[in-house]
């Protein structure tokens, strides 16, 4: 398979790695409140234990997926017009960087779902390294939609709603640095419009001819 099919087929990776990680976020039931006591928090990870172990697992499959289609998107943005290198690298760097503090994150929830008695202090903690992922997300998917808005190698629509999903995740972000609760559902807000701009991407990609060469 040469490089521009292999790239053809990986974006839909898009698509896979939405529906790991939503399967992941929702597995356990509805999660507690940042502001709940110590004790609410323990007791929902005991009486999730398993299904928390096996988000675990599926959010570290979702990032695998999720670097495969990084790299594929990164491609099509270089290849998008004149100008569009410094702003495709921008968008990788930003994808690497939530791949890698999501890994942790999520690194700290297995922790804590393997150590229920710990999970009131994991699950603080992994809310605050979910802010800084929203910084990274606010990078990957506000450089990417410029370059679509600029180059129009892809519907502009596509561009436009990516900005507006990167103000979601800027919102999102104050999670570092306060436990309101609707920051947090902002956040999860944020996270739900960005899989959906995903999805919508990686169709997009797939169904749009590439015609420059492959890098």
């Amino acid at each position: 398979m040469d490089d521009k099919k292999y790239e053809k087929w990986v974006v839909l990776g898009g698509i896979v790695f939405v529906v790991l990680a939503v399967i992941g976020a929702f597995m356990a039931g509805s999660p507690p409140k940042v502001s709940d006591p110590d004790g609410k928090i323990i007791k929902f990870t005991k009486d999730n234990q398993d299904a928390l172990r096996c988000a675990a697992y599926l959010a570290g499959l979702s990032m695998v997926v999720f670097l495969f289609f990084l790299g594929a998107v990164g491609s099509r943005l270089r290849r998008a017009g004149t100008g569009s290198g410094r702003l495709a690298a921008t968008a990788v760097m930003g994808g690497v960087a939530l791949a890698a503090i999501a890994g942790a994150s999520n690194g700290i929830s297995a922790y804590g779902a393997l150590h229920p008695g710990e999970s009131a202090l994991t699950y603080r903690l992994t809310t605050v390294l979910f802010g800084f992922v929203a910084f990274a997300a606010v990078v990957f998917t506000e450089a990417t939609s410029i370059v679509i808005v600029r180059t129009k190698f892809l519907p502009a629509w596509l561009g436009w709603f990516g900005g507006l999903v990167a103000l979601l995740w800027l919102v999102g972000a104050a999670a570092v640095s306060t436990e309101n609760d609707t920051i947090f559902t902002v956040g999860f807000v944020a996270f739900l419009a960005w899989a959906l701009w995903i999805i919508a991407l990686s169709v997009t990609l797939f169904r749009t001819t590439d015609s420059a060469p492959a890098a």
